[in-house]
Order: structure tokens, then sequence, then C-alpha cells
């Protein structure tokens, strides 16, 4: 019996009945001469004579609200804006837009990219340009002691990429939102065109007060934990991520917790045009949840230890054939994640005044059940059935584990040196029934500040997936901005497991690999380690306090874990035996306006 969520649950369950329980400061009770100098005077002769309505005088008197976030908005309700660390002080301390307690933002970020041989083969043509943009409009409103709402409205979109060729006449570049537009290749198959306009952040705020010992957030919101390896907005994207669900949030001096529980997929339609894109009517899965407890132990501005769990819990389709194990559909699949990290970057992130020195460790494991099934390990005389099928058969499980290091020291107050490595564990036999690659929950991409892009290259040529990654990086500070320059020397943690992509996707055929580890192979003889050399350019420049220019270059160079596999003289198609080239590149500049 798999009794692993039992036990996660209760761990939840109790933590989450420590915070609740956590005694707080509440104001201090009124004292008894204030009590009695609200209290009512004895009615004059003239008050007597009044007929109509209560004495004014004799009415406790509630003082107007005022918003203490006017001019220090909490950076938690500012998680959706990819913007400098000068512009998020300014967008936190602005009183522009304060209309009584309601706060109106803007923020604006078009972006050209373009990418160049990716797959380093020569013989094909993947050249790639784009821009794209992401427009919010978010309103903060604080009307009260008790509450507060945020709402942030987002339009992502790929510029000339809505078009309304169906309309009378010659109208194929005619753009428009695209909005209920429906294409109909075949009788029989539809395709519905989302709206590019949509809710990124939807929650109400239920503050800690003498009435509720902890904050509480309900509804659509961005997570953003650590150092956003594990978890975050994935600002990055023109769309990012979001989550529906309800948060949990005790802070104090020593000590802060953040424990959810978030639904990320449903199962059923709801009445009255409610729909859902899974369910088993489309073929997909059936509920997947996102939930768990990311906390902070504060050793004083010294440090900061992190300890965090987090599950991501899918149930699928029922299976049809309970009795034919080797084409059992998956169940149910539980992916727990647990870590710790260990960092002096205690101000939001970033060093407190007067430290030059940071540094950053952070651990995590995985451990679960994907829900498959497949031959018993043990069971070296492959024994099998009338049927065919495997008689002994073994549940698949997790067993992966990430480490991260980082460190960097200040020259001065406008050099910085630093040092990085990343280990996410592979999987030499991805056909046996451990799931050895580590599992990214949600890719992430780019890095915090002040370390900018610290995970595998602002060219996003790989995931944390099987990667061991060392890096150097140097951020200079001028008058004319802030420049960082960064070398990655990129390898694969296991040889026989694939390259993956950001998307956790794995590049099947990009690199060498073997599969079922097969040591008598051919492709086990041609496995290569390293993948890519990265060189990395990256110019950050304030405009202003409201606008700034970012603009990037990386140069890649693939060695020979791709080189061996795109130089193969004994591949089938003679058209695929000698194809390497072993430069890629990778461009982009972008404009960040924040209101």
């Amino acid at each position: 019996m798999y009794i692993i969520p039992k036990l996660k649950f209760n761990f939840l369950f109790l933590l989450i009945t420590i915070v609740i329980s956590i005694p707080m400061y509440s104001e201090e009770e009124p004292s008894k001469n204030a009590k009695e100098t609200n209290q009512s005077n004895p009615p004059s002769s003239s008050d007597t004579n009044k007929t109509e309505g209560p004495d004014p005088k004799t009415k406790k008197q509630e003082p107007k609200y005022n918003s203490p976030w006017k001019g220090n908005i909490p950076v938690d309700h500012l998680r959706t804006l990819l913007v400098t660390p000068e512009q998020m002080k300014d967008t936190q301390k602005s009183d522009l837009f304060w209309l009584d307690n309601l706060k109106l933002g803007v923020s604006l970020r078009p972006r050209f990219e373009s990418r160049e041989n990716p797959d380093f083969n020569k013989k094909t043509d993947d050249y790639s340009s784009f821009v794209g943009q992401n427009t919010q409009l978010w309103f903060l409103f604080d009307p009260s002691p008790y509450y507060a709402i945020k709402v942030t409205v987002q339009d992502s979109r790929l510029w000339g990429g809505s078009q309304t060729p169906q309309n009378a006449g010659n109208w194929t570049y005619g753009l428009s939102t695209g909005a209920g537009t429906t294409l109909t290749p075949t009788t029989s198959n539809n395709t519905n065109i989302r709206n590019n306009t949509d809710i990124r952040e939807a929650y109400i705020v239920f503050k800690k007060t003498d009435k509720l010992p902890v904050s509480v957030l309900v509804g659509r919101q961005v997570f953003a934990f650590g150092d956003l390896k594990i978890v975050g907005p994935l600002n990055w994207l023109n769309t990012g991520f979001a989550f529906d669900g309800v948060r949990f949030v005790h802070d104090s001096q020593w000590f802060r917790s953040h424990v959810f529980g978030t639904i990320l997929s449903n199962q059923y339609d709801a009445p009255y045009g409610l729909t859902t894109s899974n369910g088993r009517s489309k073929g997909s899965i059936d509920q997947a949840y996102f939930f768990g407890a990311y906390n902070t132990i504060k050793l004083g501005e010294e440090a900061h230890l992190d300890l965090y769990m987090f599950e991501v819990s899918k149930k699928w389709i029922p299976n049809p054939n309970p009795t034919d194990f080797d084409n059992r559909l998956k169940q149910r699949d539980d992916l727990l994640t647990t870590g710790i990290r260990f960092t002096n970057r205690t101000n939001n992130n970033l060093l407190p005044a007067g430290k030059i020195w940071d540094w950053t460790i952070e651990s995590a494991w995985q451990s679960g059940m994907t829900g498959d099934r497949v031959k018993a390990d043990w069971d070296v005389l492959d024994q099998k059935a009338a049927n065919g099928k495997n008689i002994y058969t073994e549940k698949v499980q997790y067993d992966t584990r990430l480490l991260s290091l980082d460190t960097g020291i200040k020259i001065n107050d406008w050099i910085r040196l630093g040092l990085g490595y990343t280990y996410a564990s592979g999987d030499p036999n991805r056909s046996d029934s451990k799931v050895g690659t580590w599992q990214s929950l949600f890719p992430q991409i780019a890095g915090s500040f002040p370390n900018w892009n610290t995970m595998n290259g602002q060219s996003l040529m790989a995931g944390f997936e099987n990667i061991k990654s060392y890096s150097i990086r140097a951020n200079l500070k001028t008058e004319y901005g802030m420049f960082v320059f960064a070398i990655y020397d990129t390898q694969k943690a296991n040889l026989q497991d694939a390259w993956y992509k950001v998307s956790g996707v794995p590049n099947t055929g990009a690199s060498t690999e073997n599969y079922s580890n097969d040591k008598f192979s051919y492709e086990n003889s041609r496995l290569g380690r390293r993948l890519f050399y990265q060189y990395d350019f990256t110019w950050i420049y304030n405009y202003t306090e409201s606008v700034s220019i970012w603009m990037g270059f990386s140069l890649v160079k693939a060695k020979e874990a791709i080189g061996n596999e795109r130089t193969n003289p004994f591949a089938s198609d003679p058209e695929k035996r000698y194809t390497f080239d072993d430069t890629s590149k990778f461009f982009y500049l972008m404009v960040s306006a924040s209101l």
C-alpha cells in the first residue's frame, strides 16, 4: 500500500495547524481612561430639543483608513513584473496613479528574439526571429485593514500573429484579437483560438489582524520562492505562470512560512459555460494538484535557512484493463520534492547593506510514484505468463536530486565576480523501475537579481534535467548600464540520458544517448559528456526610473555529446551522417516599462 501521500498530507495538516496556532501580537486594547473619554457626555438643553438622527457627539467616529502600502507596496504583490531592481523599488515607492486606496499599475514589455542553428545541424534551415509582447494592467485595492484585492489583466501576443483572413475582401493582414474565432481544418477537427488577453492574477488577501493569526490569499496568484530554481513566476516568457488556490502566510521576526494548495487542472466541467480543457472525455488527465510549504528560519541579517516541500499530484484516466500490467495506463502520479536552501542574501534576495560576499547553497530530492508498472528489475529471467505478459512487475519510482552552489564577491561598488555550479541528476536506464532524471515542476529558465541568469545561460538551450553546469560571471555597473559577462560549461550528469530542453522534454536524437543502458550497443561506445560551451553577454540600462532597456547575445559552441551524434558514419540515411555545425547564436533586445 502506498502510504507516502497520507504521510505528506498529515505533515501538511500538522504544519498548517502549527502556523495557525502561532500567537500573534495584537494592538493594545484602549485604556480605561480612553474608553471613558469616548463615552458620550450628558445631553445639553439644546440637545434635548433635537429629535432627528443620533447625536454626532454620542456616535463613535471611525477614523478613515489610509493604506500603508502607499509609497511602500510589498514586493509579494508585484511578482508578475520583469524589471530591474531599481525599477522594482521605484514601483514600490511611487505614488503615481494612487486614487484614494486604489493603485493602478501598467507594465509593457516588447522583446525581439532571434535564434540560429539551435540543433547544430547544418542541413536544417532553422533560423527564427519574432517579437513577443507582454502587457499588464493591474489594480491593487486596499480599502480596509482586514483585506485587500489584487487583479492583473495580461495580454500576451506575437507581433503580426493575429490576423483575420476569413473576413470578406482581401484582409489577410488585418489584425484582430482572434477572440471567439474557430478554425475548421476538417469536419471532425475544430480548433478554438484562445484569446490573448487573460487574467494573470485575481486574489483577495485576508490580512493578519487580531481576528486572523495569519494572512490568507485566495484566488489566482503567483509564487516566487528562493532563487526561483524550483518554483517561480517565469516572467521571462510572454505568458508566465499563475496558480489557482489558497495560500496561508505567516511572517514574524524570526520565521516566515507559506503553506498552499492549488488546482492545476480540473476533471469536470461546471454548469453554464465553465469548461475544462482536461477530463476523460478529452483524453487527458482527470485532475492535478500542486501543494506544499516553503518555510524560512531567519538567523538575523547573517543568514536565512529555507526548508520546503512541494508535491505535484496527477490523477490519470482510469485503467480499462487492470490486469494488463505491461499496457497499464497511469493511475496516479505523485511527485514529492523536498529541499533545503541556505543563504546570506537576506534582504529580499539581496545582500544587506555593507556586505560584499554572497553565497547560496541549495539541495533538493524527489521521491514518489509515477503510476506506471514495468517488469521487475530482479526478474532477470524475464518470466512471462501464457498471454506473453510479464508475471512480475514493479511500480516506477522517482529517485532524483539537485544541487546548486552560487557565490560572488563585490570587488567594489561596481564590480562583482561570481562562480556557479548546478547539478541535476540523470537516468542511466530509462526503461527500469527508477526515474533518475530530475523533474522540473515548472520550467525555470532565468535567474533572479542581482545575479542575472545564474541558471544554464540566457540562450535557453538546456533545462535542469541531466545537467552538470559550471559558470563564471562578472557584473560591471557603470553610468552606461550594467554589463554581465558569463561563461558556462554545460555537461551531462549521466552520459546515457538525453539532452533536455528547458521545457523538460528530451531532445531525442540531438545528442548521444543510450535509453536502456545497453552496454554492448554501438551507441554506448560513442557517448559524450560535454554538451557545449556558452558565452553570454548582457547589457541592462535604466533609461529612467520606470523604463529599462535590455540586450543579450549568446554564442554557443557544441561539443562531443552533440558532435558525435551529428557525425555518424554508420547512420542508415547517408544525408544524416555528417551534419554537424558546432555554432549556435541567440540575440534579444527588450524594453521593460513599469508604472
